[in-house]
């Protein structure tokens, strides 16, 4: 082997190495901004969750309160129709008493 064979490989080893710094240094940033990116989707990903949960727990107490009030409004007619059953029990038994005295 010679000298200008030595010095030509010797050549292409240094500027490898040279080459190889800068190429790199450019895939390790495109890693990184690859991992940045993975970092902010993430985070993306748990406001989102939070934001869910906080919506579940409105819907939650808004479903409460309707329910509350279906139960009022239940009641309410309960006892209206109560009220106006009572008044037709007094009405038939008026009609019924009013028919035995007629049939009398």
């Amino acid at each position: 082997m010679g000298v200008f064979e030595f010095i030509f490989f010797t050549t292409l080893v240094v500027v490898g190495g040279i080459a190889s710094i800068p190429l790199y240094a450019m895939r390790r940033g495109y890693n990184q901004s690859d991992e940045k990116l993975e970092i902010k989707k993430l985070v993306e990903q748990r406001k989102l969750e939070q934001i869910k949960q906080d919506n579940y727990l409105l819907e939650n107490k808004v479903m409460a309160l309707e329910l509350e009030k279906i139960k009022e409004e239940r009641e309410l007619r309960e006892q209206k129709a109560l009220g106006a059953t009572e008044n037709r029990r007094w009405l038939i038994e008026d009609r019924k008493e009013e028919e035995i005295e007629k049939g009398m």
